[in-house]
């Protein structure tokens, strides 16, 4: 579905001068709340900075305020290359915050990416900083920038750039199913990174001998289920239907497949047998 723009008009924009938009550009706008707090800062053409597009907290809603064609002023020399998006947040939050407090916030933001990126025929890929500054086409935050680009530190080190790269190329991850009333349920959830293995032991469980477990990236799960028998591998991803650990298995493995084209987010219920 396609985001709702709130047209609210600033008038500290320019031309582009001919240049052709290769950057989409994520910032956070470190005071405004809302994109009707964003937009009535960018009204004011007394403070002299704009941005295209904001995101706050409102479901499937963005504020828009110079448009695409134009340029807005928020990001220095990047300008004339760049769309811009400011998030109604603080570089200073961490992945936990962004994630568990301002999900909608990360939900918009993918959205916004895609639809830049569909518009403007861009991949939705990560830059580097030397990718950014340099002829780079795809998607980077302010910080990527440099001095070129007013040598602003946002989104800060715990945005979860690549979680919302994700979600612009598939869709919003989907929430975990509910437990089962009645069940005795032991959750799990990794988020998106390195592709180590994750172990956890079925103490940690608290005796509880379903596992339910949500994986955002490529990794192995081993299950130390603590019986008799050698390990067992419980094969590849089965989907949210889940598996059943065969009796008397001492460890499982699965392996949960996220490939990036897919987005995939596995969730599997785990059960010891009886």
């Amino acid at each position: 579905m396609a985001l709702i723009r709130e047209w609210i008009a600033s008038p500290c924009y320019s031309s582009r001068g001919g240049s052709s938009v290769r950057l989409i550009v994520v910032h956070t706008a470190e005071g405004a709340r809302t994109i009707e707090d964003l937009g009535a800062f960018f009204a004011n053409g007394a403070n002299g900075v704009s941005s295209h597009t904001g995101a706050d907290d409102q479901p499937g809603r963005v504020g828009e305020y110079v448009t695409r064609g134009n340029k807005a002023w928020t990001q220095g020399n990047a300008n004339p290359v760049a769309v811009s998006l400011e998030l109604c947040g603080f570089a200073s939050w961490s992945t936990a915050v962004w994630k568990n407090d301002h999900h909608t916030m990360l939900e918009n933001c993918a959205a916004w990416i895609a639809e830049e990126a569909a518009h403007y025929g861009l991949p939705i890929t990560e830059l580097s900083p030397q990718q950014a500054q340099g002829s780079g086409r795809g998607v980077c935050q302010h910080i990527d920038l440099g001095a070129w680009g007013g040598g602003h530190v946002d989104c800060g080190s715990g945005f979860p750039m690549g979680y919302v790269l994700d979600m612009a190329r598939n869709g919003p991850a989907k929430p975990p199913p509910p437990a089962i009333e009645g069940d005795d349920v032991f959750y799990l959830e990794f988020d998106e990174g390195g592709s180590a293995p994750l172990v956890f032991s079925n103490l940690e469980a608290d005796g509880k001998h379903r596992v339910r477990l949500f994986c955002g990236r490529n990794c192995t799960v081993e299950l130390d289920l603590a019986t008799d028998k050698a390990p067992f591998d419980l094969g590849w991803d089965r989907g949210p239907n889940g598996l059943k650990i065969p009796e008397g298995v001492k460890k499982g493995a699965v392996r949960y497949i996220t490939a990036p084209a897919q987005g995939a987010r596995i969730a599997c219920v785990i059960s010891e047998s009886s």
